[in-house]
């Protein structure tokens, strides 16, 4: 069950007391809806129940004189309601210390980028795994060759199929598509495509991070769909930063010119120039493209960036979980760090740097950074 942002403030205030009768009903309703979603584990529910509990029962300022009856039928709903929802949203945070045991430096220090397998997953839903000796368990139409971290196609597909390529966190991987495009994707990504492009267009669609190097073909534009626009390019070199838990979406053009577009907004991009999607509206600034291009040759890379993109980036290489809660961090960090470092020493140049954080571990061995203030 995901808790949406909004209410993840509003749930630590009403376990810390808080009297507002907007912010009650808010969670009230959310509470209610969420009893059909799926059930937490006995000790995640064991986690939250009991303090809990104490607050519904001492809590009678927003109730306007019930009956007997009608309290204990609202105590038991919003019990069982709260009970459903908060052993599994809550356990990340009220109890956050009570079920996480701190990582030592000399742990940290053994902690190095993930190393997971890239993903091909066809469109009848097989997924094939791709890895450095270019083995996979079926024939991948189109595919030319499968070798050092890279899947090349060629153009002689004799049926075109959608294609689905994910990279884990810690891993880069290239990709020439039968165009002869080149795209290097940052981890954490995906790229959709078909083994053959036919038609008016070259369709792509991504989640994540990539770098393209567009073959030129003006009969035929390149459009790469993110979920908030479509880039549409006829032959360029650019990247595009879109990942789903990012509040912006960054177009940046290294060469060549592009057409970013989202519903009736439209950009035209000359290099070192950059689009922003954020909330509802495209803009666009001049920037040091090459920047923005770092993490190919193995750099995270800041750009006035908050605490939690920063985390975000960590997150993603080296395979763990954020508690994602900077409002009170106002601060904003610019730099490059070589991403082969291990993790304790990345968080030793992040700590100098004024960010303070824990890293804490379950008993499964995820890993989570906790900001702090």
């Amino acid at each position: 069950m995901k808790v949406p942002h909004t209410l993840q403030k509003l749930i630590k205030n009403y376990l810390l007391g808080f009297e507002n009768k907007a912010e009650y009903e808010t969670l009230k309703k959310w509470f209610e809806e969420a009893e059909a979603n799926n059930m937490p584990s006995e000790s995640d529910m064991r986690a939250g129940q009991f303090r809990v509990f104490q607050r519904l029962n001492s809590n009678q300022l927003f109730n306007e004189s019930p009956t007997f009856s009608q309290k204990f039928r609202y105590s038991i709903r919003i019990a069982a309601s709260i009970t459903i929802a908060l052993g599994f949203a809550m356990g990340y945070y009220y109890y956050q210390y009570a079920i996480f045991d701190k990582i030592s430096p000399k742990q940290l220090a053994t902690i190095r980028p993930a190393q997971e397998n890239v993903q091909l997953t066809f469109e009848d839903g097989e997924v094939v795994i791709l890895n450095k000796q270019g083995q996979a368990t079926r024939a991948i139409e189109g595919v030319q060759e499968v070798k050092n971290g890279e899947l090349v196609y060629n153009d002689n597909a004799d049926h075109i199929v959608q294609n689905i390529l994910s990279t884990p966190r810690g891993q880069i991987f290239k990709i020439v598509l039968p165009d002869g495009t080149k795209v290097w994707m940052n981890a954490n990504s995906s790229l959709s495509y078909p083994s053959k492009f036919i038609g008016p267009e070259r369709l792509v669609e991504l989640h994540g991070e990539a770098y393209f190097e567009v073959s030129k073909n003006p009969d035929q534009p390149f459009i790469v769909k993110t979920t908030d626009q479509q880039v549409r390019v006829l032959g360029t070199h650019f990247n595009i930063n879109a990942y789903d838990n990012a509040l912006t979406t960054q177009t940046t053009l290294i060469e060549g010119k592009v057409e970013v577009q989202h519903q009736h907004q439209k950009i035209l991009l000359t290099p070192n120039q950059q689009a922003n999607y954020k909330g509802t509206a495209l803009s666009k600034k001049n920037v040091d493209a090459a920047e923005y291009i770092t993490w190919r040759d193995g750099y995270f890379t800041f750009h006035n960036a908050t605490a939690n993109e920063i985390m975000q980036q960590l997150a993603r290489w080296y395979d763990l979980n954020v508690r994602l809660d900077d409002s009170e961090i106002h601060e904003r960090f610019s730099g490059k760090i070589n991403k082969q470092m291990n993790l304790q020493e990345i968080l030793t140049v992040l700590q100098s740097a004024g960010l303070n954080f824990d890293i804490v571990q379950n008993k499964n061995q995820q890993k989570t950074i906790l900001l702090k203030n």
